[in-house]
């Protein structure tokens, strides 16, 4: 779970700026607060919304945690610059490097773990454990000197060779790569678990993101630890009342799909991996509006499948009809990319971290999607451990999502406004008295900040469309 991401000197964000998903003390809706059962347990939120007008920053945040996620799990290639974007509206700012830190909880263990780069190098790195008033050292990097805590568990029954060797990696690491990412390159599996918190349980995405594996997991469902996919796939899709009966697949020979040019599907049989001919190789193949097609072979024969995700609706005599999905709206085609995400939130260790979720959506939808988040029996829980440590983030512009009574806790809230100085700023709804306060009447008043302010246009002045 995500306890905290901290950035400075990145897009719009100049001072450092935190987003924490710690609970205040508030008792609404206790059952949005996950605690272990440890003294030294963070009480942590399993949801949050951010606000903020166009162009505040709050896809800037997001767009901070994409990319601090992207160089410690991809890093970057030798003699390349690293891809990262200073505040441009301070000249002393464009000179200093950029922080990054995020604090999580990954099997019953809080960690934080961040760095400071520029364009060219790694100038520090950190990993700590840490608790209520606490924290452990487990590395510390400035520029090429790594100072390690081989006493910590985490190095639990190192031997010298081992720790000779975690040395040695950690000086030859390149000046513009992470010790964690060199670390899982090098095979040191003592920072595993870390690098898979970032790899496999932090999921950031974007409106333009697509599920481009989902015709994969549903045809594929029962080689899936979650048994059933495919049926609490449509089962979510019913309850959404979108007149959809059910998704399915359909898998069409490539030479006889009609659709795929001839030079595309000659292009796609010369470069598709046949080098393994007992797995299943996938080639996705992009098309227009952002939707894909996924291409196979079958295991044994260099023969290919299209696979199609095809929506089944019932007409007026209850006979079904079939129909692509770039014939959907693009709410529908939304909300199927969206399912997905809900099943894995269902299996707890999740974080989805979503920009803009009530892009394409009527906002009904988008509190329907909170509404399933927040109500669903977690699965995979063993019987001493029902926490519902999943998390569902997202920024949003819909006032009427805000709703402290029924589906949200004030701390759960969050705005995002530029100053004068077009520097980002984070505050939350916690610090705020809004108890008995109208919430959506009150954001687009201007009440919280966060969105843009319009100057009023007189009689007597030109108008603004004027030619």
């Amino acid at each position: 779970m995500l306890i905290r991401f901290t950035v400075e000197n990145f897009l719009s964000f100049n001072e450092r700026t935190e987003f924490t998903m710690i609970a205040s003390p508030d008792d609404n809706h206790p059952d949005h607060v996950v605690q272990e059962d440890n003294k030294k347990s963070i009480r942590l939120l399993r949801t949050s919304l951010i606000y903020g007008a166009s162009n505040s920053g709050k896809s800037n945040l997001i767009k901070a945690m994409k990319f601090a996620q992207d160089f410690i799990v991809d890093g970057v290639d030798k003699n390349k610059n690293i891809k990262v974007s200073p505040f441009k509206r301070d000249q002393d700012s464009l000179k200093k490097p950029s922080r990054f830190e995020f604090e999580f909880r990954h099997d019953k263990k809080q960690y934080a773990y961040g760095f400071i780069i520029d364009a060219t190098q790694v100038y520090e790195e950190w990993l700590f454990e840490i608790g209520i008033n606490q924290e452990k050292s487990i590395y510390e990097r400035n520029g090429n000197d790594y100072q390690f805590n081989f006493k910590h568990s985490l190095f639990n029954k190192i031997e010298g060779e081992e720790e000779s060797r975690i040395k040695y990696e950690s000086k030859s690491t390149r000046e513009n790569l992470l010790f964690l990412t060199n670390s899982k390159e090098r095979s040191i599996t003592y920072f595993e678990n870390i690098y898979n918190w970032f790899s496999k349980v932090l999921t950031i995405l974007f409106p333009e993101s697509k599920s481009f594996a989902l015709p994969l997991l549903l045809k594929d469902n029962e080689k899936l630890l979650n048994q059933g996919f495919f049926k609490k796939f449509n089962k979510l899709l019913q309850s959404l009342d979108l007149g959809i009966e059910r998704v399915d697949i359909n898998e069409i020979d490539l030479e006889k799909y009609e659709r795929i040019p001839l030079e595309v599907k000659e292009m796609i049989q010369e470069e598709f991996p046949y080098h393994d001919e007992t797995a299943n190789a996938i080639f996705v193949l992009s098309r227009n509006k952002g939707s894909s097609l996924m291409i196979r072979s079958i295991p044994g024969s260099k023969a290919l499948k299209v696979m199609k995700l095809v929506i089944i609706k019932y007409d007026k005599n209850k006979k079904e009809v079939l129909f692509e999905i770039e014939e959907e709206s693009d709410g529908t085609q939304r909300i199927i990319d969206l399912i997905p995400m809900l099943i894995k939130l269902s299996q707890g260790d999740a974080v989805f971290v979503i920009d803009e979720i009530e892009r394409s959506l009527h906002v009904l939808l988008a509190r329907k999607i909170f509404e399933i988040f927040l109500n669903f029996e977690i699965e995979n829980q063993n019987q001493n451990d029902k926490l519902h440590n999943s998390q569902l983030i997202a920024t949003t512009h819909q006032a009427i999502l805000l709703d402290i009574k029924e589906l949200f806790r004030k701390d759960e809230i969050w705005f995002i406004e530029q100053d004068k100085h077009g520097q980002s700023i984070a505050y939350s709804l916690a610090n705020t008295q809004v108890e008995n306060l109208d919430l959506a009447k009150g954001y687009i008043n201007g009440r919280f900040g966060a969105i843009h302010s319009f100057p009023e246009i007189k009689n007597d002045e030109e108008p603004v469309l004027a030619k």
